[in-house]
């Protein structure tokens, strides 16, 4: 996001009138924004009244109100553009409510973060006798060391693409393209169609794919605790907004009535002797059934109680997986709708929303994907997200048929996606996919480079790299790699684990048989080492570890079939490990349908 000098103010600015317009709209009732976007507010408000507009960047925001550490990089932490694309829509609210009348306008303009005033009539009570505005609510105790440390707010890498296991990335967006604004008319009637630019504010998903994040009750009545839970709220909206192209709520205010349809995703969290018991539902709006639950416990650590950010990792990691409940629901529901009702961001879902999708489908969503990107012009994050989702539909088509044809087409809509957000992970993600699968390798681990200082140590994008590593013969680049994304993201290793164990045995590790990771006994590590086993061609060793690994999960070979279709490795390794559990028994049977 550029930042720049705000225009000059077209009348004499009034320093007291503008305070009196601050203190009157961090009062309201009517301005449903968080604390700390209130605090967000004041700053820029009061920065700009003491001359110091062009400090207010992205990095000064987050270390002075955010408390980021002086590290902070706002190229790989998003949390200042998304914070102010709320305060932005908070704004609007209250001035299209309680602040219609007032005689100032405080607006944070698109393009940066330094305010502007806008003075729309006289306003007698600027002098005595007028009663003053009520200041704001500032009767709450200090947060103490332990809610300070929770409030260092770092996006941690793992947190934020760990869980993208296969195709579902998404760049940071500004709260109002997350909003539900509920159906547009459709321009094609033959096909999956696209909003109608001249009436849509933005590019919508109708309400029955809007996910509601919040309240979390809590237990215990502190500030800290109710710090906490604000704090994740937060934490999680954001998750989800850069993990799925699902549109994502905070919970509105007791004022504002729910959406009809879609999901909520709520619970409770009770925090003491610095560890956390987290108890999280999802549940459908419609009906109040409960589709989804989880607990969490986090002890404290060396470094304190957990962050904010960990727990919503612990919960959103698991939601947005593979085999997790968000993706099928809402591709339930999106392949339930006629298909001319649906718009690009509803294609986007479907075109990467791990279900086998037929040709005459997809070329639908590739027609709808495409009309929708080229329609727009002033969203070049939503034109981004609609080419990546091509991109990487074209590339599992490529997988299927093949077809260097296809492949272009990929590689064409993910170049298209990084010109109009060069350092947004989900273009780039789409853009190392395509040159890795044409063995493009060069610029597939150039741009694998990027993605990773888009979000550094992602566990998803450098699971990726190792993979292609191995694929292009580069084991001993390949393996650490491989490595460290089952580290930081152990969901990974059900994806990763057989084709690092036959990485070892290409590599020629003394033994392959110890692999570097925990060898348990559960099924996909029985099943890695059986792969390895096959290599080394010690076949009764590995139908045992094949016989162990169906002992543990009996249903393991159908659903490891499934996997290796919607999160399909890279070629060589892919054919290596089906042929290696086709002789040991692990092959599900033919023609089996993944769709979900």
């Amino acid at each position: 996001m550029t930042e720049e000098t705000p225009p000059a103010q077209g009348w004499a600015l009034d320093h007291r009138a503008v305070r009196t317009q601050l203190e009157r709209i961090l009062a309201s009732v009517h301005f449903d924004a968080s604390d700390r976007n209130r605090r967000f507010l004041r700053y820029v408000v009061e920065e700009c009244l003491e001359g110091r507009a062009q400090q207010i960047k992205a990095y000064c925001i987050a270390v002075s109100v955010f408390n980021r550490e002086p590290s902070f990089d706002p190229q790989s932490d998003p949390i200042v553009r998304l914070e102010a694309g709320r305060l932005r829509r908070s704004l609007e609210h209250y001035y299209l409510t309680a602040g219609r009348h007032d005689p100032i306008r405080i607006v944070v303009p698109k393009g940066g973060y330094a305010p502007r005033f806008e003075k729309l009539s006289d306003d007698p009570c600027l002098d005595p006798p007028c009663p003053p505005v009520p200041a704001a609510d500032t009767s709450r105790r200090p947060i103490s060391p332990r809610i300070a440390g929770l409030a260092v707010v770092v996006l941690i890498a793992v947190g934020l693409v760990g869980l993208l296991i296969g195709r579902n990335l998404a760049t940071p967006i500004e709260a109002e393209e997350a909003l539900a604004l509920g159906p547009h008319s459709i321009a094609a009637a033959t096909g999956p169609g696209v909003s109608d630019p001249r009436t849509a504010r933005s590019p919508a998903v109708d309400a029955s794919m809007t996910i509601v994040v919040g309240p979390f009750r809590t237990t215990g009545q502190s500030a800290e605790d109710g710090a906490l839970a604000a704090m994740l709220t937060d934490e999680i909206a954001s998750g989800l907004a850069n993990r799925t192209d699902l549109s994502v709520r905070i919970d509105p205010p007791p004022t504002t009535a729910l959406p009809h349809q879609g999901l909520r995703l709520s619970g409770s969290l009770q925090a003491h002797d610095a560890a956390v018991r987290l108890v999280v539902h999802l549940t459908d709006l419609a009906t109040g059934a409960v589709l989804w639950s989880s607990s969490l416990d986090r002890p404290a650590g060396p470094e304190g109680a957990p962050t904010p950010q960990s727990l919503a990792v612990g919960i959103v990691e698991p939601l947005t997986a593979a085999q997790g409940p968000l993706l099928p629901v809402a591709t339930a529901r999106l392949r339930a709708k006629p298909a001319a009702s649906l718009s690009p961001r509803e294609c986007a879902v479907l075109a990467t929303g791990r279900h086998e999708i037929p040709p005459a489908e997809r070329a639908a969503l590739s027609g709808c994907l495409t009309s929708g990107a080229s329609a727009l012009t002033t969203s070049a994050g939503e034109a981004a997200r609609l080419w990546s989702a091509l991109s990487l539909l074209q590339s599992d088509a490529y997988r299927a048929e093949r077809n260097d044809a296809t492949l272009n087409e990929a590689l064409a809509a993910a170049l298209r996606a990084t010109e109009l957000e060069p350092t947004s992970l989900r273009p780039l993600t789409a853009l190392y996919t395509a040159y890795c699968l044409g063995g493009q390798y060069a610029p597939c681990f150039a741009t694998g480079q990027r993605a990773l200082q888009a979000s550094p140590g992602n566990a998803h994008v450098l699971g990726d790299l190792g993979l292609w590593h191995v694929e292009a013969g580069q084991s001993a680049k390949g393996l650490p790699l491989l490595e460290q994304a089952m580290e930081r993201d152990p969901a990974q290793r059900e994806r990763l684990l057989p084709a690092y164990s036959l990485a070892l045995q290409r590599h020629g590790h003394p033994d392959s048989t110890k692999l570097e990771f925990e060898v348990t006994a559960a099924a996909p590590a029985q099943a890695a080492l059986a792969v390895a086993f096959v290599q080394m061609g010690r076949m009764d060793e590995a139908k045992a570890a094949a016989t162990r690994a169906l002992a543990a999960d009996p249903d393991f070979a159908r659903r490891a079939a499934r996997e290796q279709r919607i999160q399909p490795l890279p070629p060589t390794l892919d054919a290596a490990i089906r042929s290696s559990y086709a002789m040991v028994g692990l092959a599900a049977p033919a023609g089996e349908s993944i769709t979900r």
